[in-house]
This record gives structure tokens, sequence and C-alpha cells, in this order.
């Protein structure tokens, strides 16, 4: 399949530092810093981002790194990488905070684009490459969602990704102790950060280039099965020892069932079914405005213009390999494929490129229909303060006077400047992320009542219960943000109990779980989306309930396994 290197397509386009560009190119750079870091700490931390957060405050406090813990007890659902990470900004930052938590997520990102560029410049050229890198960014989902949070995915992708590249870097070229040494390190550094999804991106990219490439003796070669053992040892290095704090039985069991819990298996035919034919639509909207350009992959062809460049054909290739496992997988995150979508924008950026070079009609009716948005949004711009809840923006006239100032500039130019149309468009949309974090941001967070209430009523209940302390009451449910913001506020673990109860001391017990736990209710406790409020006061009544009962709340929020009592 793959064309021999040196018969690879020279590059049509203009050096990626010719007069003009280069300037458009620093621009992007530029603005990359404001889009990503404005008001990047302003929003109350989700559930997800309070899991994280919370797990590497209390590593930090305990001083064990080895076992994860929330409130007190084992962590089971995840590896502890990220964890580790998000601790080493909170002790940079000399505090933990949704800024702090955040930040690991921006540089990730900022690593993944990097790395897309370093990939894609041999094959695809310095400016396409660059305009590659800058999808990854400034797609929908990563631009207004996940390069926001504190979570584990934008990372995973970026070295999931990287796996997936060098293979093919390594790979085609025949050097295969090193495409499978260094695709083997990276799988256990992302098996320690999310599990087993690590192993599964491998195997599968692994089939691809194997596939591509007609090697497929290479599976049974010392240079697979060693680096494949080698894998297993870097992991057993960690879990050896960790094997003496927590039985590795129930380790197991928790990670398969967290990645199995969104898979047909556990979400049932009729649903999955749904999901299969729901699942095209949803995703290439999470991922615009770059799959607008899939009209050129539904066009008679396009596979034979693909194979002009081995990368990306390639590309697509490790794409349709991998999206499977969540096209069958109901009630999957849009993040989870993060990694797969910069392989597709490869492909179809490729495409665009050639019917670009051509002037194709297909190309110059997107072209068309993209500036005439772009021109409609630069209008609307300077009447964004009319909006209500933009009030509480300063300065809104004149932030809405200079963001359209820049869109319509750069629209401007986006008519003039054809060549340089795909730069000047990812220009426009770090624009609107700018526009984005001014004035959605600010009323988003004012706005967020039950977020709001969460963060108030646990610092309440914290001062409440004074020096005595506060404790968990079993496996009561505590959503994670709550669990964060009560933790924040305490300035310590707060631990769940489980017998031994005492009496000057408040408890926090869900009467959901525990209807017959009576607790002398001195304040309460706002959850999310329960919706609802646990009394937060002394412990009456406090007989522990049957075991099997607890069993089916645990869910990796409470194990059950206390560490350092």
């Amino acid at each position: 399949m793959f064309l021999p290197l040196a018969s690879r397509p020279a590059e049509t386009e203009r050096p990626i530092f010719a007069p003009v560009r280069k300037w458009f190119i620093i621009a992007a750079v530029l603005l990359l810093f404001p889009a990503l870091l404005i008001n990047l700490g302003l929003m109350i931390f989700i559930d997800d981002e309070g899991i994280r957060s919370l797990v590497a405050q209390e590593m930090l406090w305990t001083g064990n790194y080895l076992v994860p813990t929330m409130h007190g007890d084992a962590y089971l659902n995840k590896p502890p990488l990220w964890n580790w990470i998000l601790s080493v900004s909170f002790a940079l930052h000399g505090e933990a905070s949704e800024w702090a938590a955040r930040l690991p997520t921006v540089l990730s990102l900022l690593c993944f684009g990097v790395t897309t560029y370093l990939f894609s410049r041999r094959h695809f050229g310095g400016y396409l490459a660059f305009i590659h890198a800058l999808s990854v960014v400034t797609c929908g989902r990563m631009l207004f969602w996940d390069s926001m949070l504190a979570l584990i995915d934008v990372c995973f992708s970026w070295l999931v990704y990287t796996q997936i590249m060098l293979l093919y870097y390594f790979g085609s070229r025949g050097r295969w102790w090193e495409a499978f040494g260094w695709t083997y390190l990276l799988t256990a550094a992302t098996f320690m950060l999310k599990g087993l999804p690590a192993i599964v991106f491998q195997g599968l990219s692994i089939f691809a280039i194997l596939g591509c490439t007609r090697s497929w003796k290479q599976l049974f070669r010392p240079a697979h099965l060693l680096t494949g053992l080698g894998c297993l040892a870097l992991l057993a290095l960690y879990y050896i020892p960790y094997s003496e704090a927590i039985d590795l039985e129930k380790v197991a069991r928790r990670l398969f069932v967290e990645s199995s819990k969104r898979t047909a298996v556990a979400q049932g035919l009729w649903e999955t079914v749904g999901h299969v034919f729901a699942f095209p639509l949803e995703m290439s909207y999470h991922f615009l405005p770059w799959t607008l350009l899939l009209v050129y992959l539904l066009r008679r062809g396009s596979w034979a213009l693909l194979k002009t460049n081995d990368f990306a054909a390639f590309c697509l290739v490790a794409f349709l390999v991998n999206i499977p496992v969540y096209w069958l997988s109901p009630n999957v995150y849009p993040r989870y494929l993060l990694m797969l979508f910069p392989l597709l924008f490869g492909s179809l950026l490729w495409l665009h490129h050639l019917h670009a070079r051509d002037r194709s009609p297909v190309y110059r009716y997107l072209r068309l229909c993209l500036l005439a948005v772009m021109t409609l949004v630069s209008v609307g711009i300077p009447f964004v303060p009319l909006v209500p809840d933009t009030a509480i923006v300063t300065a809104p006239w004149g932030k809405s006077i200079g963001l359209a100032l820049a869109a319509g500039a750069v629209t401007w130019l986006g008519w003039r400047r054809e060549r340089d149309f795909q730069i000047l468009f990812c220009l426009f949309l770090l624009v609107l992320r700018i526009g984005f974090n001014w004035f959605v941001l600010p009323p988003r967070a004012a706005g967020d009542e039950r977020g709001i209430a969460v963060r108030e009523t646990a610092e309440r209940v914290v001062a409440g219960a004074g020096e005595e302390g506060l404790g968990i009451y079993r496996f009561s449910l505590i959503e994670p943000a709550t669990g964060w913001y009560l933790t924040h506020a305490r300035g310590e673990i707060i631990r769940r109990e489980y017998g031994d109860y005492n009496p000057r001391k408040w408890y926090i017990g869900s009467p959901i779980q525990y209807p017959d736990l009576e607790i002398e209710a001195r304040d309460s406790l706002y959850l999310r989306h329960l919706r609802t409020y646990y009394p937060a006061g002394y412990l009456r009544e406090a007989e522990a309930p049957p075991t099997d009962e607890d069993e089916d709340l645990r869910d990796g929020m409470g194990s059950g396994v206390p560490i350092g009592r």
C-alpha cells in the first residue's frame, strides 16, 4: 500500500515561512495562549474533575503516591498517572485550584498539536502540517469543551496518537524493534493513565500497520513479543508494590467494569442499535467545523486520491480500524475519541489540499459557505453586549468591538487571500474562543446555581463542623465535585467511616441509601446531580446495614478499603 519514500509527492504549497503567511502563523501561535488560558479556572468543577483533583490532593497530604485514595478509601477506578501529574501542578502552584488542575490539560493539548505537526510535516509540508496541528486544537469539541477541563482524556489522547504515529513512522520503514519498543513504552504510560483502553488502541493500531505493510509475520517475531513483555514488566514495577496494599483481583475487576460499562453488553441491544445509527451524525457535529471536509471523502475516487500520499492513506486506515470500538458502544462521550479524529483530519486535509489545488466545485462551494458564515458572525459580534446575560462582563463594548474588528479583518483577508484561507479560518476560530472566554464563561459561571450551591453548602458545612471534624457515613454517595469542595474547604481528608463513630463529630449520610439513618441535622449539603440535600450533623443511629446492600452502592466512589488509618 505504501509508496516508496523517494516517490512521495512533493509539496505544492508555498514554504511555511513565505512572506505574509508567516505573520498569520505567528498570529495563530500567539492567539493560542489567550484562547486557551483566559478564565480557565473560572468554572466550578464537574464531577470527573472533582475525582481527579480530590485523589491528587489526598496524595499530597498523605505522601502516599502508590495507592490513590478518595475520602481515605482506596480509589480503584483508574491508575494514578494523571493524579501524579495534577499533584505536581498543585505543588508548583502552591495550592490546589481549578486553574492548577486544568493547566496540565492545556499543556497536553499544546503538546498534542506540536506532535501532530512534527509527524505530518514530512508528508504534508510545513503549511498543511501546521493546519493539521491547529485542527486538533480548534475542532469544536476540543476548543469549546475538553480543553477547559481537568480530565485525563486530552493527555491520554495525545499519547495514544503518538503511539499510532510511531507505529507508522518506524513500521513503514521496516524498523520493527523501534516501532514496537517505543509504542509499548507509551502503552505502559497510557495504561497508567486510563487502564485497559490503552491495550485496545495499541492492539488495533498494530493490526493497522501490519495490514498496510503486509508484515503479519512480525506479530510473532521477537521484536513484538519481547517489547510486549517489556511493557508488562514496566507495569509490574508499579503493581507489585501496589499489590502489597490492595488485592489486585479487586483492581482488575474494577478496571474491567470501568472499561466495559459503556459497551453493548452493558447497555442492551436496542440502545446499541440506536447508537449505531446516530453515532456518525453525533460525532460529526461534535468535531465541527473540520468534519465538514467529509464531503471530499464521500466523492467518487477519494481513496485513489488518498493513496497519492501514504501517510494520508494510513491515517484513514488507522481511524477506521479503531473507530468501531466506540461506534458499537452506546453511551460514549466524544472525548473518548479525541485521539482518533486527528487521524481523520489528516486524511481530509490532504483531500482538501488536492481539491484546493485544482479549485474543484466542491472546494469552491465549501469555501464560499464558510466565508459567508464568518461574515455573518463578524457582523453579529458587536451586538453581543445587548444579550442580558453579558451584563456582568467588564468592558463589554470594548471587548466586542475589538473582537469584531479582529474577526472582520480575518474574514476580509479570507475573501482576498484564497491560498491562505485555511490559516485565516483557524485564526477566526481562535478569535471566537477568546470571545467565548469573555462573554460566555462568566455568565455561565454566575448562572450555575446548582454548582454554586454545591460549593457554598460544602463550605458552610465545613465551617459548622468546627474542630471536631467531619466524616462520611459508610458508602453514602458523595458526588465527586461536592467531595472536592468539602475537602478543599476543610484542608484535610474527610474520610469515610464504617464504625467507632465519634458522638461529637458531624457526619454526612445519604437518606436515600440509608433511610433508617438518624442524623441530628445542623446543616445540609447539596448534591448537584441528585438535586437533593443530605443532612449534616451528629450521628444518632449508626447501625450498619448488611454487607450485601453495600456492594451495589460502591461503584468506585467508596471501595471499603481504608488506607493509612
